[in-house]
This record gives C-alpha cells, sequence and structure tokens, in this order.
C-alpha cells in the first residue's frame, strides 16, 4: 500500500491537533515494535531533558528526520519520472511523521510550536510565518537554516554516552530552538509548493499507509 491507494480524510476542528493526534496513535505502536527489536533507548514518556537516554531518543528522531529530508532531496534532484514530485513530497511528510512524534516526546504541544493561542489556526499560523521567511530563501538555504537549527537544538543536550558528568539541559533555550526547527520544516513544505490542506491531506494519507504496514508487520 502507498499514498496512491490511502482515502481521504475530512478533518473536522484545528488541523495540527488532528495531526498531533493521529501520530499519537501511531507512536504507541511503534514504541512497542522497537522495544521488541531492542532499540527503544528509553520507555520514559514525556522524554526527561536531563536524561542521557532521553537525550539520545531526541538525538535519533532528530537523524531519523534529516534522513527523510535526504530522501527527499535525493528524489528532487536525481528523480526522472512522472512520480518524482510525489515521492519528494512523501519523503517529506515522512519527516514531519518523525519531527511530531519528537515534539510528542519532549511534551511540547500544538499550540507552543504555533504563532497564535487561538485554536483552529495553529497551523496557519505558522504557515504565515513560514511565508515570510521563504521569500528570502531558495530551497537549499532553508535545508541548511534547518539543519543549522536541528544541531543546535541537539546540541544544548550535553550528556553525551561517552561522558561520566552530568548537566541541566537549558530546558528554555532547547523549546525555542524546536520552534524555530519546526518553523524553517514548515518552510520547506511551503517550498515544495504544499498547502495547509496539502499538508494535512498527505500527512492523513501517509499515517493510513503506516498503520497498514503495522498491521502487516512490514
Amino acid at each position: 500500500m502507498n499514498i496512491k491507494h490511502a482515502k481521504k480524510e475530512t478533518v473536522v476542528g484545528d488541523n495540527l491537533i488532528t495531526i498531533f493526534n493521529r501520530q499519537k496513535e501511531l507512536m504507541e505502536k511503534y514504541h512497542d515494535i522497537e522495544a521488541r527489536s531492542g532499540l527503544l533507548q528509553t520507555d520514559i514518556f514525556p522524554l526527561n531533558l536531563d536524561d542521557k537516554r532521553s537525550q539520545a531518543r531526541i538525538k535519533d528522531f532528530s537523524w531519523r528526520v534529516t534522513e527523510e529530508l535526504g530522501e527527499a532531496l535525493d528524489a528532487y534532484y536525481h528523480e526522472f519520472h512522472d512520480d518524482k514530485y510525489l515521492h519528494f513530497i512523501e519523503e517529506l511528510i515522512d519527516g514531519l511523521h518523525f519531527l511530531v512524534e519528537l515534539t510528542i516526546q519532549v511534551d511540547f504541544s500544538e499550540e507552543d510550536i504555533s504563532y497564535t493561542k487561538e485554536e483552529g489556526k495553529y497551523l496557519s499560523s505558522i504557515i504565515e510565518k513560514a511565508k515570510e521567511v521563504s521569500k528570502e530563501l531558495n530551497l537549499e538555504e532553508t535545508v541548511v537554516k534547518f539543519i543549522c537549527y536541528l544541531g543546535m537544538m541537539c546540541n544544548t543536550l550535553k550528556n553525551k554516552p561517552w561522558k561520566q558528568s552530568q548537566m541541566k539541559t537549558d530546558k528554555n533555550e532547547f523549546y525555542s530552538l524546536l520552534k524555530t526547527v519546526w518553523l524553517y520544516y514548515i518552510v520547506i513544505l511551503d517550498k515544495a509548493k504544499l498547502s495547509e490542506e496539502g499538508i494535512v491531506e498527505i500527512y492523513l494519507k501517509k499515517s493510513q499507509v503506516n498503520k497498514f504496514r503495522q498491521r502487516s508487520g512490514y
């Protein structure tokens, strides 16, 4: 099954809340799968930003987003077929899945990453802000900005696997950078010509694919 076989869903309520709620459904099953494979760094939820294993999981998910972005760019630059654009945006939405899950795991809410407190406009407020930023950047510059802020966010997590001393995380700095990471990922989606409706539609379609994969043991 792929997103061509998935059905368009009708969204009732806030688009970003809908995305977060769907990811919560997916992550519950995926956590069990990762635990069985021995690759779940910690079962702490929400993650403790001062805990070494929690920090390893945050960095793991940060890399997952980056890897999906890399797959998207590989399709964008090197594929030459009718489905090139579809593959490009599907990989970007895969990255969004991991970014949403990371955000849920560190107990950051839909309202926290938005630029409004008005429910119903959480995602649109980020998109509006992203369009302001987007005017000044091309796709490659946006990707560089995103990677830089993601790296700086991870760099607030100082408890490396090889360190014997422990350091407290500057949580305000971490969450501030996470909000900026979100902004630049939405700028990337804007560069991919995805509207708010397009983001939600493809996210939900890909979530159907992921649920199918969970059921089928993919």
